[in-house]
């Protein structure tokens, strides 16, 4: 008979960067702020209603894009519910393969906002796959970008944020519309970030949280359980690390082993993630 060593862990994955795929782009670089409305919330099966964009260049919007899209399916009740986008509003329109190159045109040497812009980009990546085009754009995603520069939040929704800052949002959930209020709150953000010191791009996951912040990020993340194993004494080191560290280091509530620790001392693990 053999001891397999183990334990029931709370995995907490680590937060996603502010900015993802940096070409080294001033901070003063042209932006499209950007926002997507769907049939719903799987890139791979649902389809673009609507396309709104935004092109902000030192603090200044100087173009629009906004459109319809016919998803060729039917639009759920529940999502018109939310977006107030019927099927009779869509039918005329054109279908994704007619406006994605516009859309590709108007997004040319910028950076794409969004927030929660693993969302929208997630879309436009699968809709270029399945079109033929290219599509490596550096993004900025606002959510995660407010978490740094607003830690004391209890909620990070669009209109919640906006709220807090004294913005005045008219209508939520139609793409133009959250547009400019991502616009609005994305101008204080940048004008912070300036304030710290960044200058490129690169400098925003920098600068973003403070030092007090980021020693409290960990207590935010949503965990998930798990059970790690031990198959040898190599994993059996790398366990007994894993455990002191979510006790010593990442204690809130519950010990918290973060992802980004897990895969430094993977070797020698069996691991077994549950919902």
């Amino acid at each position: 008979m053999k001891v397999i060593y183990g334990v029931e862990a709370y995995l907490a994955p680590d937060k996603n960067p502010v900015v993802t795929n940096s070409k080294g782009q001033s901070i003063d670089t042209t932006y499209c702020v950007l926002d997507l409305e769907t049939t719903g919330f799987s890139a791979t099966t649902e389809k673009i209603t609507e396309i709104g964009i935004m092109k902000l260049k030192h603090g200044e919007v100087i173009d629009k894009f906004s459109c319809f899209v016919n998803p060729e399916k039917h639009i759920p009740q529940r999502v018109s519910e939310v977006t107030n986008i019927t099927d009779d509003m869509v039918a005329d329109s054109e279908t994704i393969d007619k406006v994605f190159p516009k859309m590709l045109e108007f997004l040319e040497d910028s950076v794409i906002v969004a927030h929660n812009a693993g969302f929208d980009v997630g879309f436009l990546k699968q809709n270029a796959k399945n079109l033929g085009y290219d599509f490596n754009y550096t993004y900025l995603d606002t959510l995660s970008l407010a978490k740094d520069l607003f830690p004391d939040y209890k909620k990070y929704k669009l209109g919640k944020i906006a709220e807090n800052l004294g913005i005045k949002v008219e209508v939520a959930h139609r793409a133009l519309d959250d547009v400019d209020t991502t616009v609005k709150i994305f101008k204080v953000m940048i004008d912070m970030l300036k304030k710290r010191g960044a200058k490129n791009i690169e400098d925003i996951d920098k600068v973003s949280s403070t030092e007090e912040a980021k020693k409290e990020e960990y207590k935010k993340l949503k965990t998930y359980h798990a059970i790690i194993l031990a198959k040898n004494y190599v994993g059996l080191r790398n366990l007994y690390r894993l455990v002191s560290l979510s006790h010593l280091n990442y204690f809130y509530r519950k010990p918290r082993i973060l992802k980004s620790l897990l895969e430094k001392y993977r070797e020698g693990l069996i691991i077994r993630k549950c919902l």
